[in-house]
């Protein structure tokens, strides 16, 4: 599909700065003490979540990207709600042990960084360390049937930014987050600044509508960046929030003039099949043949 003039021009255009000027207001009520943190995390990911599903509902890219009562209920519902409970648990960790083993002006020289300098390290350290993890999940046999659920799925929406292994989530959520957290000495501002930002670019940038960044696109994970690494065949675009690892390592990817002809697994008999919960969780630990990364 080749991509001409929008047909919503103010909702292809006009969503991803408003999402960010929306994560901008908790982030001022977060960082001044105006709003617990917490509540600011929770806040702006479901309003992210809630405008970006009904964009995708009133202005969808692709029809047969669209999700569907079967495809939410049968296939995603269950890791939705383990990621959810995953997510909330790798946080509340890691906010814990944070708190109990990192001053609260951070340390060493990030720690003497002003917060925002310390919250672009930390994205960019969180990047880099997911972009390495992630490289390795689609090379890596035992890794890829881990990483491999999140792929399973034909379609990219909204909702499936929390289709995952709970293995990718302790790994993203916790194992990286308690490395770069712990070891680089930056201060809780920074942290929490980067926390909002992650989850809004892993949200937005799985959306199932024309959505637009333009330039953008080589600073932050957008959909159209993001959808080619879904693509059947499609090897880059690993990031998870910012463009640049990809970049370093040339395997950026951007064709702003057209979409994925197929989303997916290049042999989806080779993975279990969505739909069957219990047999994807238990997939990794199976002595199995290598299936098609």
């Amino acid at each position: 599909m080749d991509l001409t003039r929008p047909t919503r021009p103010l909702l292809t255009y006009g969503t991803y700065p408003s999402l960010l000027l929306l994560n901008g207001v908790g982030l001022w009520a977060g960082l001044t003490g105006r709003a617990d943190r917490n509540a600011v995390i929770a806040g702006t990911t479901l309003l992210t979540v809630i405008v970006l599903f009904l964009v995708e509902r009133i202005n969808p890219l692709l029809d047969r990207w669209a999700m569907t009562g079967e495809s939410l209920l049968r296939r995603d519902l269950p890791f939705i709600g383990l990621a959810v409970l995953a997510e909330q648990a790798a946080t509340t960790a890691v906010a814990a042990l944070a708190a109990a083993t990192v001053p609260a002006g951070g340390f060493g020289p990030v720690g003497r960084l002003p917060s925002a300098g310390q919250a672009v390290l930390a994205l960019i350290g969180l990047d880099l360390l997911w972009y390495g993890y992630h490289r390795a999940a689609h090379t890596v046999d035992r890794l890829w049937r881990i990483h491999g659920a999140h792929h399973s799925p034909a379609q990219v929406y909204v909702l499936v930014h929390l289709v995952f292994h709970p293995i990718d989530l302790i790994v993203s959520r916790f194992v990286i987050s308690m490395i770069v957290f712990r070891l680089t000495g930056m201060g809780p501002d920074a942290a929490f600044v980067a926390i909002v930002l992650l989850g809004l670019q892993q949200t937005v940038s799985h959306i199932n509508s024309d959505l637009r960044l333009g330039w953008a696109n080589y600073l932050v994970v957008g959909p159209e960046t993001h959808r080619f690494h879904h693509a059947v065949g499609e090897r880059g675009n690993y990031s998870e929030a910012i463009s640049l690892w990809d970049l370093v390592f040339r395997t950026f990817h951007y064709h702003p003039d057209r979409v994925p002809e197929q989303l997916g697994l290049i042999d989806p008999a080779g993975y279990p099949d969505p739909r069957r919960f219990r047999a994807t969780l238990v997939w990794p630990f199976r002595a199995t043949t290598p299936s098609a990364l």
